[in-house]
Parts: C-alpha cells; structure tokens; sequence
C-alpha cells in the first residue's frame, strides 16, 4: 500500500504535465498561468512545513486552502451564488466526516481504501452539484477544511490535532483530479452526442427534401 503523501506528489507531478502539454485551459480555464506555478510551488513548500499552536499541529497547505477559499468566494459574483458555494461545501464536509465514521465502524463496506473510497465518492458528488472548475475546487476544499477539523477533534494523535496532514492532501488531489476529469469526458461525451444528433437531424432533413 502507498504511503500517504505520495499520492498527492503523482497527481501534482501528472496535472503539471498535463498543464505543460496545453490541456490546463480544458482543466481550469479561469485561472491563469502565473496562478498555477505559484500554486504549485507554494503547495510543494507549505505540504512540508508545519506550526503547533496549542493542542493543534497544522501543515501550511492547509492555509493555502483557506485563502483559495476565501479568494473564489470573494471573486464569485451575487450573494445568493456565494451562499450556494458555501452550503455545497458545508454538504460535503458533512459527508466528507460521515463517510469516514461509516467506514470505520464497518469496514466492510471499504472498496479498497478508505481514504480513496472517501475522496471518490466526493468528487462524484462535487460533479453532480457542479460543473464550473473554481467552484469545484472551491467546494471540495470547503468540505475537506471542515471535514478534517471534526476528524481532527475525535480524533487527536499524541494530544494534538492534526489538521492538512499528508493523508488529507492526498484525499484532496485525488477529489479534485476526479471530479474535473469525470466533468471533462461527461462534457465531451455530450458535445459529441449533441453534434451527432444534430447532424443526423440536418441530415433527415435533407433527405426529406
């Protein structure tokens, strides 16, 4: 089995080079270039560096979440459409601390990991409540901030809570790579039935003609 942490450097080191190789339009449109090295980098820093205060240990990264948060709520437009973002991430927080006391108390039900089953199923949802790439990210994160602080407060290891450890930002990776990816092939695969039809229709009608 592979050890937390890595997960997250295959999928950072995959999307790079898929950016690089022209698809990071297909994948986040709306964020630009210099947006995503900085993100990038920052996140190859802020994953290994950590601060304790109190009885909470954090790793940067997830500060980096809650100011990626903060700046795609802060740029969506109309309020109504904010505290829609806001209550889709509260939803999968919820889900996201459910599934977990779920598979833990039957493990049964695990498919092969619990923490990938988990990650799974939320972009599952993310791409059924969403489409657009920011709100997407947006939504998941919300969710794994505030799933991870309630796992975090059941759950101290040594006396301190753990929040944005190497299996979370695993989780992360893997949610958001899924979701844009399944939204990806869904859209396409519309478009491709959409002009299908439309040139068999543009066709009947010729040949009625």
């Amino acid at each position: 089995m592979m050890n937390s942490g890595y997960l997250s450097l295959i999928l950072l080191c995959i999307t790079m080079i898929l950016f690089a190789s022209g698809w990071k339009d297909v994948y986040v449109r709306s964020i630009s270039h210099k947006g995503m090295l900085l993100f990038f980098a920052s996140w190859l820093v802020l994953s290994r560096v950590a601060i304790t205060i109190g009885h909470v240990h954090v790793q940067l990264v997830y500060a980096e979440l809650v100011l990626i948060c903060l700046g795609i709520l802060y740029v969506t437009q109309g309020f109504i459409h904010k505290l829609h973002l806001l209550s889709i991430g509260l939803l999968l927080g919820s889900f996201h601390f459910l599934m977990h006391q779920l598979l833990e108390m039957d493990p049964i039900l695990i498919v092969r990991n619990s923490q990938w089953d988990v990650a799974l199923l939320l972009a599952l949802v993310v791409v059924i409540l969403q489409r657009k790439a920011s709100e997407q990210i947006a939504a998941l994160s919300i969710g794994y901030l505030l799933g991870d602080v309630y796992q975090a407060s059941i759950h101290p290891v040594n006396g301190l809570h753990h929040l944005g450890n190497a299996a979370f930002q695993d989780q992360w990776w893997l949610s958001v790579f899924a979701a844009r990816t399944v939204t990806i092939i869904l859209q396409a695969t519309y478009q491709g039935c959409r002009n299908v039809l439309k040139s068999w229709m543009d066709r009947k009608g010729g040949w009625r003609k």
